[in-house]
């Protein structure tokens, strides 16, 4: 239900995997949010820019490190509204 609920927003598959991630890890670095999403690293990166456009997630830098964190799922209502 959940990720046809994202996907009637506007994200794909992939993203729907990595937002979810995102929403259940908090804060975390790329490697964690690809693991948890089962997605290969690299293209986790072009999924997380993708989302951060869309505004879907956001990212704070700590040590020199991205950390992405998932807005909160209450204001995605905000967003659909938009559209």
């Amino acid at each position: 239900m959940k990720e046809e609920a994202l996907q009637s927003l506007g994200l794909n598959e992939k993203e729907t995997k990595i937002y979810l991630a995102c929403l259940k890890l908090g804060s975390s670095l790329v490697q964690d949010i690809a693991i948890s999403a089962k997605q290969n690293r690299t293209s986790t990166y072009d999924i997380l820019a993708s989302l951060e456009k869309k505004g879907f997630v956001s990212f704070t830098i700590s040590s020199g490190k991205k950390h992405y964190q998932a807005i909160n799922p209450n204001n995605l209502f905000n967003l659909f509204k938009e559209k």
